[in-house]
């Protein structure tokens, strides 16, 4: 917003009054005695010129005034509505329009994307329940095969099913994530009954891979969803048990201090790398020990630190390769959750 820029805005203007005061002062000079006039022709011309150069200064201030801090928010991609230029000028009543029809077709724009969101999530969602239906059957067939004294294939459909309950139950937790807050309930929860339920889903991973499980005094308790926190700690504990070797050994403790409580699942199995432990809860990331699974879909992790970071508690986690891995929950006692907001 120079001064340069005003002058070349008001070219046709200048030039325009340039052209009078020329034809005014031929005019005077071919209608009147020279000797006489010439001085007074001078003096009109500075009085004019010096008119005409005051009101362009201060012409110059009240536009760059008019339009500095609509300019500072546009270019420093700040909300602009705020700052749109008041005024009559064509110019101040076409951004104004501009700005209000271009916010209408955002808001038109938004609203479609929240419909199909919507419908998306939905959809989801009852096919979630759909498919939980063949599921429940498949159990029922591992408990006839049961009785047919065929536990080995019994043993496979059933981690199988387990598998896939827990991915359909991923599925159905990553729809709602980006919607928690319409199903977010504080409560008062015991940390033990927390992990005893997330121990209950896991139990066939624990059993098939003869997993030894320690369980220290959990007796504490927290401010939290217990649906969410449910969800984080059901991943943790999976996630243990699946790259933990046969016969290996998860210890579940917890400590507690002046600010928080710290939940933890730690475990003897094949740790992480040094170069992966600060991608592991980016999304779709596997890393080394993904690679060596099939079953590894690197979304289980972003889901829970997602949804950790919306419910204000915090996932730490701390690793030596062929040594352990230890996951920490960290629940604070004065949580925010007047901060919970939706998305």
């Amino acid at each position: 917003m120079s001064f340069l820029k005003y002058l070349k805005d008001l070219s046709w203007t200048i030039i325009c009054f340039l052209l009078v005061v020329l034809i005014i002062n031929l005019i005077l000079l071919s209608s009147t005695n020279l000797n006489k006039s010439l001085n007074d022709i001078l003096y009109m011309n500075i009085l004019i010129f010096s008119i005409s150069f005051m009101f362009l200064i201060v012409g110059y201030f009240r536009w760059r005034n008019s339009y500095k801090e609509f300019k500072n928010a546009l270019y420093n991609k700040k909300e602009i509505d705020v700052y749109v230029p008041e005024g009559e000028k064509l110019e101040q009543k076409l951004i104004r329009e501009t700005v209000d029809i271009k916010n209408e077709e955002k808001l038109k724009e938004t609203e479609q994307l929240k419909e199909n969101l919507d419908e998306l999530n939905d959809y989801i969602t009852k096919w979630v329940h759909e498919i939980k239906i063949p599921l429940s059957v498949c159990e029922l067939i591992a408990d006839k095969i049961e009785q047919e004294d065929m536990y080995n294939i019994s043993e496979q459909l059933r981690q199988e099913l387990e598998r896939t309950n827990f991915l359909v139950n991923q599925v159905l937790y990553a729809s709602r994530s980006s919607s928690y807050s319409e199903d977010f309930i504080v409560e008062e929860i015991n940390i033990d009954s927390l992990v005893k339920s997330a121990i209950k889903t896991n139990t066939n991973l624990f059993i098939s891979k003869k997993i030894e499980l320690e369980i220290d005094d959990l007796n504490f308790e927290v401010l939290i969803d217990r649906k969410w926190a449910s969800y984080i700690l059901e991943q943790i504990i999976n996630n243990a048990c699946k790259y933990v070797d046969i016969g290996g050994k998860i210890k579940i403790f917890a400590k507690e201090d002046d600010e928080s409580i710290m939940l933890s699942v730690k475990d003897n199995g094949i740790g992480i790398s040094k170069k992966d432990i600060n991608r592991i809860f980016d999304r779709g990331f596997t890393g080394e020990n993904g690679r060596k699974t099939s079953k590894s879909t690197g979304m289980g992790l972003y889901i829970c630190k997602k949804i950790a970071n919306k419910i204000n508690i915090e996932i730490k986690v701390d690793s030596q390769v062929s040594q352990y891995t230890e996951f920490v929950i960290v629940f604070y006692k004065l949580s925010d959750y007047f901060n919970v907001t939706k998305m």
